[in-house]
């Protein structure tokens, strides 16, 4: 079980139209025309509020359900940024912080148990490589994240500041951290998602991830705020680091 806060964090670190008769008797097809330029502009705002996320740094908060919730702050510009993932599965309760400076990232596990995770003390922290690939433990990126959704599928308006679509996880699946392995045991890779943007930017990005095995699924729900927030981060200390 103590694997799993790890998992959970490189896991992490988720219409039509109609005729209408005319005074005279005749019949137009305005209707398909016009319900498939109001998708383009869905499909063309949704991924015009992604790019603006890009500008930006921020505050995001992602839930992961039964599993817990990560908050954190990002400059998607400099690349530095710090997750803090605090974990409610059983057997694996604690807080993972990841932290990345000038390209380099650190981590922190605690767990409540007893005895923690072997190689982690819960107050010193570990150096990891980043060679690995866009979500994963050592390359976690909350702004590549958010790029899953341009490869999204039949976006629509719900509102005036929400869209609805479909993602498909086989096109995502590197912005997302999900291994070839993990996306072979998913029933389906093509899946429903929320979008909210607000003054041209996404603020928030919501589905459910499938199962994978023995773990279940969970709501993936994203949100970012706060932009222009400053994101002052330094690597730690030497003495504060532990040796591999």
């Amino acid at each position: 079980m103590k694997k799993l806060l790890v998992l959970v964090a490189a896991g992490v670190l988720a219409a039509g139209g109609c005729a209408s008769s005319t005074e005279g008797g005749s019949t137009t097809g305005g209707g398909a025309p016009a319900t498939a330029e109001k998708q383009k502009d869905a499909t063309a705002a949704l991924a015009a509020a992604t790019a603006e996320l890009q500008k930006d740094s921020y505050k995001t908060t992602v839930g992961l359900g039964a599993q817990g919730t990560m908050t954190g702050i990002a400059d998607p510009k400099s690349k530095n940024a710090e997750f803090v993932l605090e974990s409610t599965s059983a057997g694996a309760e604690g807080t993972t912080t990841l932290r990345v400076v000038d390209g380099v990232t650190y981590v922190k596990i605690a767990l409540k148990e007893s005895g923690g995770l072997p190689g982690f003390d819960g107050k010193k922290w570990r150096k990891l490589d980043s060679s690995g690939q866009l979500g994963t433990l050592g390359n976690f990126d909350a702004t590549q994240m958010a790029k899953s959704l341009e490869s999204a599928a039949e976006v629509a308006w719900v509102d005036d500041d929400t869209v609805k679509g479909t993602i498909d996880l086989a096109k995502s699946a590197k912005q997302l951290g999900i291994g070839t392995e993990a996306l072979g045991k998913m029933a389906t890779t093509k899946l429903p998602f929320q979008a909210d943007l607000e003054d041209g930017r996404l603020v928030a990005y919501k589905f459910t991830m499938p199962a994978v095995g023995s773990q279940p699924a969970y709501d993936f729900d994203m949100k970012y705020s706060d932009f222009g927030t400053p994101v002052d981060l330094k690597a730690p200390a030497a003495k504060d680091i532990m040796s591999s």
